[in-house]
């Protein structure tokens, strides 16, 4: 009945999916900041919460870091930004919880939203209006048919087939030579999709950086640098020498422990970092990541760094990078 500030959900109860996906497929309520409460912060706590529309995770007894969060987040109520009219996104899908969670993502990053719950009038609105971007999802039978016959019509139009894990390898095979279509993990947090789709817009040819960026998730522990306690996060993207780190809280210094695992590996790492950029809450039409900290890696052991860059090359090379 109210417009409230932020929401604790209690991550414990077996109920955080279907309380979070009640309050965002309410429209006034679909901005609103979710932070779970979870009996131990770990990857599956942070993969639940951000699968369902979550914004963070803390743990039920770390009081400190949940007034951090909420001291950090702007006052409401929350506003969108005016949709851009060329940045149209067509989202794809049978199920209704997957629509919503797809819907509060992209549309907090400006895009102006249509759906779909069939081929048949997937095709029809892909042809008609020539949307930036089309979300689609491999539990409609018939996707890979659909796909190669309109992603070539227009180049023009991002297309990202979601699918399980196990079906990842055979969609990656019949994409390959589609250079404006990519596949995503269903599993995965949505707000991957908006990292793709920026990815793929850039193209190949346009990447200037040393290393690619990549998506990638794992629990980050940090710490303003000399400080006693940590405080936790999940990675979003990675390069050989950095990496994002989701969370409502950035560190307010400059420096930065890290530890975590390299992709590839069960092996911790200790790195110390510089805090390049921070992204606080809030819907944004430039945003392409989720709230958090740009971490560029400065120091380490020669073991860790090390590892970490051997982790990341073997990731990018599995991959195709």
């Amino acid at each position: 009945r109210h417009d409230p500030h932020s929401l604790l959900l209690d991550g414990a109860n077996g109920n955080l999916e279907s309380a979070c996906l009640e309050v965002r497929a309410q429209v006034r309520h679909a901005l609103v900041p979710i932070i779970a409460l979870a009996p131990e912060v770990n990857e599956l706590a942070f993969a639940e919460a951000f699968s369902c529309g979550g914004d963070d995770v803390v743990g039920v007894r770390a009081s400190e870091a949940l007034t951090s969060r909420l001291r950090r987040l702007p006052l409401a109520p929350w506003e969108r930004p005016s949709p851009a009219a060329d940045k149209g996104v067509l989202i794809s899908a049978s199920d209704r919880d997957r629509r919503i969670v797809l819907a509060r993502v992209l549309g907090n990053a400006g895009y102006p939203i249509r759906f779909a719950v069939d081929l048949d009038e997937t095709d029809r609105v892909a042809r008609e209006a020539s949307p930036r971007l089309v979300v689609i999802d491999t539990a409609l039978d018939g996707v890979q048919a659909l796909v190669t016959r309109c992603a070539p019509r227009n180049p023009n139009t991002l297309w990202i087939v979601s699918t399980a894990p196990r079906h990842m390898r055979q969609c990656h095979a019949w994409l390959r030579d589609l250079p404006n279509a990519t596949v995503t993990d269903s599993f995965a947090p949505p707000e991957n999709i908006v990292f793709l789709a920026n990815e793929l817009g850039r193209g190949k040819g346009n990447d200037k950086r040393a290393s690619r960026r990549l998506l990638y998730g794992t629990k980050v522990a940090f710490r303003c640098a000399g400080r006693e306690d940590d405080d936790y996060g999940l990675s979003y993207n990675v390069s050989a020498g950095g990496l994002y780190v989701r969370t409502l809280a950035p560190p307010v210094e400059d420096r930065v422990w890290l530890e975590l695992r390299p992709p590839r590996t069960e092996r911790l790492v200790r790195l110390e970092g510089r805090v390049c950029w921070r992204r606080g809450y809030g819907p944004s039409a430039m945003a392409t990541v989720p709230p958090g900290f740009g971490i560029e890696i400065m120091d380490g052991s020669k073991a860790d760094r090390e590892a970490w860059v051997a982790g990341y090359k073997s990731f990018a090379d599995t991959i195709g990078e």
